[in-house]
């Protein structure tokens, strides 16, 4: 008579689970937050225009970043004008970037229990390797000044764990960025 063997038919709902678990981690790769002046009211905000930052370290997201805050900012209501025309805001953006360290751990092998069936004693082997991986961070800040106080009245800021150096992907995250931010503003 066989020995039904509870692992064999676990192993695809534990695999299951664990990649449920894993999802959230995935998903948060990306982080955005804003903040903004309590004492301030943007209801009288309509014009604003744009002043240079020096902190653009990555110049393949400047062609991004502009066109994305324009595009929000013009569905809000908010006309762009130029510096001399007296707006309400003074916009800019930061965008750093840092290497870095991360690490992978990889496995492989059997686990305990493995050969159980045969009664080998219920010992399994495995292997782990843990490698350091370089990675880039990034961190997107868009400012928003008063023009007249010259003081931030609102901010937002999206990291990313890991910025590739390619085309691929790179506009939809920025995208998806700088739309979360300003899905904030003004604030309400």
């Amino acid at each position: 008579m066989r020995k039904f063997s509870c692992r064999r038919s676990i192993f695809p709902f534990a695999l299951a689970v664990a990649a449920l678990l894993a999802l959230p981690a995935i998903l948060q790769a990306q982080s955005v937050r804003v903040n903004w002046s309590k004492k301030v009211s943007f209801a009288g905000d309509k014009t604003y225009a744009w002043i240079p930052s020096k902190d653009t370290n990555h110049p393949f997201y400047r062609q991004y970043v502009g066109q994305f805050v324009r595009a929000d900012l013009a569905k809000k209501g908010l006309r762009e004008v130029s510096a001399s025309q007296s707006p309400d805001l003074l916009v800019t953006y930061h965008f750093l970037t840092q290497e870095t360290e991360d690490l992978e751990t990889n496995g492989y092998g059997y686990g305990g229990g493995g050969m159980g069936d045969m009664g080998m004693g219920g010992m399994g082997m495995e292997d782990t390797t843990t490698t350091e991986v370089p990675v880039t961070m990034g961190i997107l800040t868009v400012d928003m000044i008063d023009a007249k106080t010259k003081t931030i009245v609102w901010r937002g800021q999206a990291s990313e764990d890991n910025v590739l150096k390619s085309t691929k992907g790179e506009e939809k995250k920025v995208r998806s960025a700088v739309d979360k931010m300003l899905d904030h503003f003004p604030p309400k």
